[in-house]
Order: structure tokens, then C-alpha cells, then sequence
């Protein structure tokens, strides 16, 4: 009766529904059926669960994500101080003029980037990651390479975590290399991390989404395109992971290069695809009010509503909202947000999110959909990344990018049905 009780409360029992919609709709794309792994299909789902379970119902679980969280908050207090040093009252949070996006937020990448570089030569990063995959890779018989990728995603961005298996890559299989693009959109780095944690996103949510990203990601992708040949790295090969940096300051000077660069990357993005969102926008509005005025000149009553992309992505997550558990004003908004994700980007996403003031529960649950890199600009991201470091693969690429977002973005949405059915 308890348990009645409560999947009835919060409609948890959609959720249930909502995992079995998504895993069928990654069957209905699988490239072919005959070949999935039901076995790892069923580890990583179990995997999934029991992430989820620790982070939000164990003692430990909750404690550990606590104080990660206050790390990361203090961690960007510090990037603050080189911020106001260089940027002077513009740096500051409390001024008149509030928050300006490109001296308080980008910024805080570039001191991420070098800081993940350090402890990338340090050896951490390697000590964390190969925990992870320690565990991983055996439960789900998943090749050492492609795993390797997967974790390591969850710490550093889309484009820099393939960096670790570089000289596997052009031996990897179209099942691999997908796994690596699937789990490089469900996560976000470390060093965005930062900067959505001092947007006043939920940091905990964020870390745990991240730890279930892994399994949620290598899931998805299997059935989506299941393994059919035989991997190199399938037997557990040993993967070693150094850093290319001479010593500490060329570590600190290369990863605040590529903070530098991915900073850059992300307002230019922002820049870009907002305009191009609006420009859309103003095209559809005056299509609607085209057609109409033709169905006025008709003498018909019925009348389109004044169209955006915001609108449509936001009616085709509906279904989704309602099976998060939400219902009337909140769920328009969760679909609001899951679209503006995919057809813009999460940064936008989570800024239109912390305004709204949603409930406590509902602000979590939406951070678990929202966390990843899941939208059509990084289609481009990682033909750009990933294709440098291996040419011969860039046709796979640019075939499996618009399957890569539909992954990703079931992946998310898998956790986010998790979380909903713990919290």
C-alpha cells in the first residue's frame, strides 16, 4: 500500500512510463535490433538506478555531493578574485548593472580549463578516471577505449576527453566512436559545471546527473546502434593516460589556452545561435500571421497560433513534462526549457530557469534533463573536435550527428526520470 502511495504522489508512476518510452524509442531507431545487448541494456539501467539511489538517498551519498558542491562554489570564489582583478567593478556580482555574461561567466572557464589541466598532470584526473572505469567497463562488457571516453566525459568537455584515447580512434568501430559523441553530448565539463553552479543551478543535481550521464549515455547508444564487430580495446586493454604538459606552469599555460579557446567558443555560440534563434522566430511570426490572413480572406474563424521555435520544440517535449510528473503551468514551462536545450543550448536553458523560480523538487528534476551538451550546435563541436584527431572518421561524424543529439538527449531525460522517481 506504501508503495501505491507513492508512485501515486508527485505521479511518480509516470516516470516508470517515461523509462520504458524512452528505451522504446531508442529501439525503434536501432540500426539493428537482432544485435542489442540486453544484458548491458539491463546493467546500465540497474547502474543508473543505483547512482541515482546513492546520490539522493544514502547518507553518504548526499554528504559527498554537499561538500563536492561547496568545493566547486569556492572554487569559482577564487576565480572571482582574478576576475575583479582584471576587470575591475565590472567584476562584481552585487554592482547596479547586475550580471554581464562576458566578464563574470566566461572567464570562469578559462581558470576551470587550467585548473583541470593541472590536475590532469598531477595525475587525479587519471586516478579518478580509472576508478570509475574499473568498475564500469567489466559490468557492462563495453571495450576499454570507449568506456574510458564515457567516464572521462563526465570530468572534461565534448572535444577534450577523446584526447585520452586519440591513438584508438581510428581503430574504433561505428558502435565505439558513437558511444564517444552520445556520452560527450548527455555530460557537461567541469568547467561548465562551475560557471551553471554560480548561475544558481543546483551544483549537487549537476554532479550526480554527470555520474549518471555514464551508464545513461553507453545504454542509449548500444541500442541506437548496437556492436557488431570485434574492438580493439574489448578484452580490457590497458590505456595509459599522460599528460603531454613538460611541468606545472606548461600545464597551467596550455589548459588556460584551451579554457581560453572554449570561452571564446561558447559566447561566440551564444552570439551566433541566439541571433539565428530570433531570426527564425521573426520568420515564423510573420508566416503565421501570412497564412492567417489567407485563411481571413477565406472567411474562416479558425486562426494559427503566432508560431517560434520555442513553441514547437516546447509541444514536442510535452509529452515528456507530463511524464516527468508535472502537470498544468510548471509542465509547459519544463517543455519550455527541454526545448529551448535542444534547438538553442543548456546554457540558455538554465539561464531562463533560475528566474523562474520553479519549485525545489521541479528545479532538481529539470537540472537532471537540462545537464548536457545535447543540442544541434555541437553536431558542429564535435565534427570540428573529434574529427581533427581522426579524419578518416569524419563521415561517421557528420552521419550519426542528428542520432548523436536524440541519444543524448534520452539519456538526460533517463535520469531526469530517475531523479523524479527518488526525490
Amino acid at each position: 500500500m506504501f508503495f501505491l502511495s507513492y508512485l501515486i504522489e508527485h505521479n511518480r508512476y509516470l516516470n516508470i512510463v517515461g523509462i520504458a518510452v524512452i528505451l522504446l524509442i531508442a529501439y525503434l531507431f536501432s540500426s539493428n535490433k537482432k544485435k542489442i545487448d540486453y544484458r548491458l541494456v539491463g546493467t546500465a539501467l540497474l547502474m543508473q538506478f543505483i547512482i541515482g539511489f546513492i546520490a539522493l538517498k544514502t547518507w553518504a551519498g548526499e554528504t559527498f555531493l554537499y561538500y563536492t558542491s561547496l568545493l566547486v562554489q569556492q572554487l569559482y570564489l577564487f576565480a572571482d578574485k582574478g576576475i575583479q582583478f582584471v576587470f575591475g567593478a565590472l567584476g562584481v556580482n552585487t554592482a547596479p548593472w547586475g550580471v554581464i555574461f562576458a566578464v563574470q561567466i566566461l572567464p570562469i572557464i578559462v581558470f576551470f580549463g587550467a585548473l583541470m589541466s593541472l590536475l590532469f598532470y598531477l595525475g587525479i584526473i587519471q586516478w579518478l578516471v580509472a576508478g570509475i572505469n574499473f568498475v564500469v567497463r567489466p559490468l557492462l562488457g563495453t571495450s576499454g577505449a570507449e568506456t574510458l571516453c564515457a567516464v572521462s566525459n563526465s570530468f572534461l568537455g565534448q572535444t577534450e576527453a577523446p584526447l585520452l584515447i586519440q591513438h584508438y580512434l581510428k581503430d574504433m568501430t561505428k558502435s565505439e566512436i558513437f558511444v564517444v559523441m552520445v556520452s560527450g553530448m548527455a555530460t557537461i565539463s567541469g568547467a561548465i559545471l562551475a560557471v551553471y553552479s554560480k548561475l544558481g543551478v543546483p551544483t549537487s543535481a549537476m554532479l550526480a546527473s554527470s555520474a549518471m550521464a555514464i551508464p545513461a549515455s553507453i545504454l542509449i547508444a548500444k541500442i541506437i546502434l548496437p556492436e557488431t564487430h570485434k574492438t580493439k580495446t574489448g578484452s580490457g586493454a590497458q590505456i595509459k593516460l599522460e599528460s603531454k604538459s613538460k611541468n606545472i606552469f606548461d600545464a597551467i599555460a596550455t589548459g588556460t589556452g584551451d579554457g581560453l579557446q572554449l570561452a571564446l567558443n561558447v559566447g561566440a555560440m551564444l552570439i551566433v545561435f541566439i541571433a539565428l534563434i530570433g531570426m527564425l522566430d521573426s520568420i515564423l511570426l510573420y508566416l503565421s500571421i501570412g497564412f492567417n490572413s489567407l485563411i481571413n480572406a477565406l472567411h474562416f474563424t479558425w486562426q494559427m497560433p503566432l508560431l517560434n521555435l520555442k513553441m514547437i520544440f516546447a509541444f514536442i517535449f510535452r509529452p515528456f513534462a507530463y511524464l516527468l510528473g508535472f502537470s498544468g503551468e510548471t509542465a509547459i514551462k519544463v517543455a519550455e526549457l527541454l526545448g529551448t536545450k535542444v534547438s538553442i543550448n543548456e546554457f540558455v536553458a538554465y539561464l531562463e530557469m533560475v528566474p523562474m523560480k520553479l519549485p525545489a523538487r521541479a528545479e532538481l528534476i529539470i537540472t537532471y534533463a537540462l545537464c548536457g551538451f545535447a543540442n544541434f550546435s555541437c553536431i558542429g563541436i564535435q565534427i570540428g573536435g573529434i574529427g581533427v584527431l581522426v579524419p578518416e572518421k569524419r563521415q561517421w561524424l557528420t552521419e550519426l550527428g542528428l542520432k548523436t543529439v536524440l541519444a543524448s538527449s534520452l539519456a538526460n531525460l533517463s535520469s531526469a526520470m530517475i531523479a523524479s522517481l527518488l526525490l
